[in-house]
């Protein structure tokens, strides 16, 4: 029986199922307080591992550790609270897909990647030319399974949204596809058209976060983390490459002169001389700062509650903290209604959110990604992600269930990948 099982549940079949999955998170399908439904994956990634070996390396015994504690922690909360158990699932999704992908990457197949770019090409075209038919067929399965999908046409300031509530999730696509060709190019194949599309549909998305996430991987992929050497050592062909990057990073701002990226950098602008000024940037551009203010204050949570508020508990208790700052709290175009009201909010990255539910025992979890994302790499694939993976778990924004950073990850962390001197 568990050899017929084994037969059907291969890493190849699995991971291109997953990877496939992993672009289509925000879709409904179940209804609970989760941000994206990756349920699915995780018992896909969760079969794979009973059923397939599983590769473990020293620093991957922190992760472990986490998964453990975390489990122990659950045991009592249910006890003295019975509550907990769904985020508990939540908190394993990314660590589960990490398992699966670490050293497995390679078996993302070469059409699996440029479909799913062509599916989101599409779904670009028929938005942004409002293909009729087309565009009716696309209005109705977002209302169906998009939340909040009056996004999708965009608006004077927003980009169109790509099978998510917000264009800003795109970029977390957006870093995916380029990491996914980067690699299918390492093993020979060609991707220049579908990078440029990728690139062209983050530029269409006019979100910020797109613009900083694809903007960070692109730029230390290509000039590395000494760019005045690399540009005084650059050959003829690469030169091309960077102008064409610097194009690429100010289109956005001839183009779309109503965007969120120029509203954000000219909100940046008006406010960085002096610390009134960030508070006042704080209360003016409240998109961004939702972000910032909600990660500190779950960082922050550890003066309150050292050993945590308790698994999936910190949404509850987020205004305790926030209480330390009532008149930015209180006047915050975002936050004051739910700091007021004490409506339920989430920190915006999966570490943010550990901490101020865990406290303490998120120990084992900051070790694991310090030794992941702190070591030597001679890959510009992991050069790259060693930047941005950390905005996303730890510092920016990432869904707490997003598996799309632990793939990212695994990649960091993969010895498989072709090595490509940098």
């Amino acid at each position: 029986m568990k050899e017929q099982i084994k037969y059907y549940i291969t890493a190849n079949k699995v991971i291109n199922i997953i990877f496939f999955l992993c672009f289509f998170i925000y879709l409904k399908k179940l209804q609970i307080d989760v941000e994206t439904q990756p349920f699915i994956i995780f018992f896909l990634a969760l079969c794979l591992i009973l059923f397939n070996k599983v590769y473990i390396r020293k620093k991957d015994v922190f992760l472990i550790l986490h998964i453990l504690v975390l489990s122990i922690y659950l045991v009592f909360q249910i006890y003295f609270k019975r509550t907990g158990v769904i985020p508990y699932f939540t908190y394993l999704v990314g660590p589960v897909t990490y398992l699966v992908f670490l050293n497995r990457f390679q078996f993302v197949s070469e059409k699996v990647v440029k479909g799913i770019i062509l599916i989101y090409a599409f779904t670009t075209v028929i938005l942004l030319l409002k293909i009729p038919g087309l565009y009716y067929l696309l209005t109705e399965f977002y209302e169906l399974f998009i939340s909040r999908s009056g996004w999708m046409d965009g608006s004077d300031i927003r980009g169109i949204t790509l099978f998510a509530p917000e264009p800003s999730y795109f970029a977390f696509a957006s870093v995916f596809f380029l990491v996914a060709l980067d690699v299918l190019h390492l093993n020979g194949y060609k991707v220049l058209k579908y990078k440029l599309i990728v690139i062209a549909i983050a530029i269409i998305s006019k979100s910020a976060l797109v613009f900083f996430y694809t903007g960070i991987y692109l730029l230390f992929y290509y000039l590395g983390n000494e760019p005045l050497k690399r540009i005084k050592a650059i050959k003829p062909k690469r030169i091309l490459i960077f102008i064409s990057f610097i194009l690429i990073l100010i289109i956005p701002f001839f183009i779309f002169e109503q965007s969120r990226v120029v509203e954000v950098f000219n909100n940046i602008f008006e406010n960085i001389s002096s610390s009134e000024n960030f508070k006042n940037l704080l209360l003016k551009e409240v998109s961004g700062s939702t972000r910032f203010i909600l990660n500190s204050l779950g960082f922050l949570s550890i003066e309150y509650a050292p050993f945590g508020w308790g698994i999936g508990e910190f949404q509850n208790n987020f205004y305790i903290v926030g209480s330390q700052f009532h008149d930015l709290m209180n006047n915050h175009g975002v936050l004051s209604e739910p700091y007021i009201k004490h409506i339920p909010l989430k920190a915006q990255t999966y570490f943010a959110n550990l901490t101020g539910d865990i406290g303490v025992f998120s120990f084992f979890m900051l070790i694991f990604l310090i030794v992941s994302l702190f070591g030597n790499t001679h890959s510009k694939i992991k050069r790259g992600l060693q930047w941005v993976v950390p905005l996303m778990l730890i510092l920016v924004q990432a869904q707490i269930s997003n598996p799309i950073p632990w793939v990212l990850l695994a990649i960091i962390n993969s010895k498989s990948l072709l090595i490509e001197k940098v």
